[in-house]
């Protein structure tokens, strides 16, 4: 049996000027140090997996969270800034839930030139790639495709919406591919379903709004949040005012 293609890298270079660039240090000055091992974190993640770009899904910010002893919002925090920069593309971001650049894209098609052939999603480039003869494009069998992830929306229907009849479902994925992660996943989606059938959408979306605010970009904060407006009803109170019950959201393993 042939042995699979590799399609990352083993190693990347990193510019001996790396903390001088520009970006790095508003990305530094916004973020604080911490910031550094993120970015170099998410520049290995992209290299060692598809090579050219990282698909930016609920688990990633754990896992780099975890690998570095940090919290989940501080990596989250990096990220925004990164594309808000244009260290990584923002409308690859927002559009397809993945970080990218020219840079990166330059580095990896270099470096890859001598294989016999190289995976590549169209949608994904920022840079032309006609020199390189060994691309083989995978579009038609990508498994993240936007117009997928519109089917999956319209097809969920949810029982209970205050409001919004069927688009419900819909209205409460926008809210959370806005303002948690551009492209939910399978688990994801299902959590946001059931939320959506036990709280109806408008609270739903409240919830995720009142998260954001308070820089708890997750799910199990903002059903935590839906289970106290649950027991003690909804309250109009200042959204950044400390939560006394803020730290057992965060453990909730939902």
């Amino acid at each position: 049996m042939a042995r699979p293609t590799k399609q990352g890298l083993d190693y990347f270079p990193l510019d001996v000027g790396f903390l001088q660039n520009v970006k790095v240090r508003r990305i530094m000055r916004a973020c604080g140090i911490q910031s550094i091992p993120v970015l170099i974190s998410l520049l290995a993640n992209t290299y060692c997996d598809e090579g050219y770009f990282l698909r930016w899904d609920s688990d990633m910010p754990f896992l780099i969270a975890d690998e570095l002893g940090v919290s989940e919002g501080a990596v989250t925090a990096v990220v925004d800034k990164a594309t808000q920069v244009d260290f990584f593309n923002a409308n690859m971001y927002q559009k397809y839930g993945v970080l990218t650049s020219d840079g990166i894209q330059k580095r990896f098609f270099e470096a890859t030139a001598r294989r016999t052939s190289v995976r590549y999603d169209a949608r994904f480039l920022l840079i032309n790639v006609s020199d390189y003869k060994n691309l083989v494009n995978v579009y038609k069998n990508s498994i993240n495709d936007d117009s997928n992830e519109q089917s999956k929306v319209k097809e969920s229907k949810v029982k209970k919406s205050s409001s919004t009849g069927g688009d419900g479902l819909t209205d409460v994925i926008n809210a959370y591919r806005k303002n948690i992660y551009p492209m939910p996943g399978e688990m994801d989606l299902e959590k946001l379903k059931a939320m959506t059938a036990d709280f109806g959408s408008d609270i739903v979306v409240k919830a995720i709004n009142r998260a954001v605010v308070r820089n708890k970009r997750n799910l199990a904060y903002v059903h935590g949040i839906l289970k106290r407006w649950q027991a003690n009803g909804y309250d109009e109170e200042d959204a950044r005012k400390h939560d006394p019950l803020e730290e057992q959201y965060d453990k909730i393993p939902f």
